[in-house]
């Protein structure tokens, strides 16, 4: 698809350039279009437009992210935001149980396992994290590794292959993964994944703003643990159904404007552009802009490997940067400490030029 196509899709690139999806996607054009004929038609006839469209949005939906991302159609859970999945799963997990953690891991990983009555053990990000992450799988036998696959700070990847090999040696350890700053970057196959269960929210790489997700789970994760949250719409038919495999995710209605976004953003994502020109765009710019960062020492290199791809990067500078960068066009974000950019499919490297000026000029 040509940058002109695109534009029209997020006119905000042609006034802005947007290095800020890791804090939030843009909606497609298209996609808010038809989202606004089902608002009206919502407004307009209530009850009717329930009865035509609540049960076939949510059955298209979960047809088209099982098709999408090789899962079961039973095990797919949605719901408004990862958060809420992570807390509802928490909920029910045994008391004690073991978890490791990433230390500098997204709050909205680690402050739920915290709040509970779990042992929590965590592992430093560095460059020996998987080295690490096996010693600490070894030492204390856990029964859940909770992390996000993308580091929402640094940036960092996780290895995919790297997961598998430790999934393959201790094979009793549950993963459950964020994958809010991951999926839609890359094609991903969940199940050949080494992940128990996958969770994301739709307002970032996906374009499908806020208020919708949803979560991937292995057919034996759902059956080792009992989860008690339910509610009518957890049923297979109200009011007297017996409970879904992920009923517990989806206890009351689902917000039917919320769950089209998603089903229209991820047609115009996989159908429409489709992940392999996604994928390409991102890692081709990707990989030119950290060889330019680091040619200008603004990697954190402890964490970072140089090697490995990553499409958010954290550079040198402070929330006074932030601001002369959005001064200049440039939105960014300021996050632990530094300045973190990500690159998506309609970036350009007229973009990363933009930035590495503007860095330069403002740093000298």
């Amino acid at each position: 698809m040509s940058i002109t196509s695109l534009k029209k899709e997020f006119p905000i690139i042609s006034s802005y350039t947007y290095l800020n999806t890791p804090f939030t996607g843009i909606i497609p054009s298209s996609v808010q279009s038809k989202i606004h004929e089902l608002e009206e038609d919502y407004r307009l006839r209530g009850s009717l437009f329930s009865n035509d469209y609540e049960e076939s949005i949510v059955e298209e939906t979960k047809h088209l992210i099982a098709e999408i991302y090789n899962a079961k159609l039973d095990a797919i859970g949605l719901l408004n935001n990862f958060s809420t999945g992570l807390n509802l799963i928490l909920n029910d997990l045994p008391e004690q149980s073991k978890i490791v953690l990433l230390a500098q891991d997204y709050p909205s990983v680690n402050l739920p396992v915290k709040s509970r009555n779990f042992n929590v053990f965590e592992v430093d990000i560095n460059l020996n994290l998987y080295e690490n992450l096996k010693q600490k799988f070894a030492e204390v036998n856990p029964d859940f590794f909770i992390f996000s696959m993308t580091q929402y700070i640094s940036g960092m990847q996780l290895d995919l292959r790297a997961l598998e090999l430790l999934k393959e040696e201790f094979p009793n350890i549950n993963f459950i993964a964020d994958a809010t700053q991951y999926c839609g970057s890359e094609a991903f196959d969940f199940g050949d994944s080494p992940f128990d269960v996958f969770g994301t929210s739709g307002y970032k790489w996906l374009n499908a703003g806020l208020g919708n997700a949803f979560f991937l789970m292995k057919s034996s994760f759902l059956e080792k643990y009992e989860f008690k949250t339910i509610g009518s719409n957890s049923l297979t038919a109200k009011p007297d159904g017996k409970p879904r495999p992920v009923g517990f995710l989806e206890p009351g209605h689902y917000d039917v404007i919320a769950v089209a976004r998603l089903k229209f953003a991820l047609e115009y994502h996989y159908k429409t552009l489709g992940i392999e020109f996604i994928e390409s765009k991102i890692k081709e710019l990707s990989k030119l802009a950290k060889s330019e960062f680091l040619k200008l020492n603004l990697l954190d290199t402890t964490i970072i490997d140089k090697h490995s791809h990553q499409n958010i990067f954290s550079i040198k500078g402070d929330q006074s940067l932030v601001d002369e960068l959005k001064a200049r066009g440039i939105l960014s974000a300021f996050r632990g400490g530094r300045i973190r950019v990500g690159f998506q499919y309609f970036n350009t490297r007229n973009d990363l030029d933009a930035l590495l000026e503007a860095v330069k000029e403002l740093k000298s």
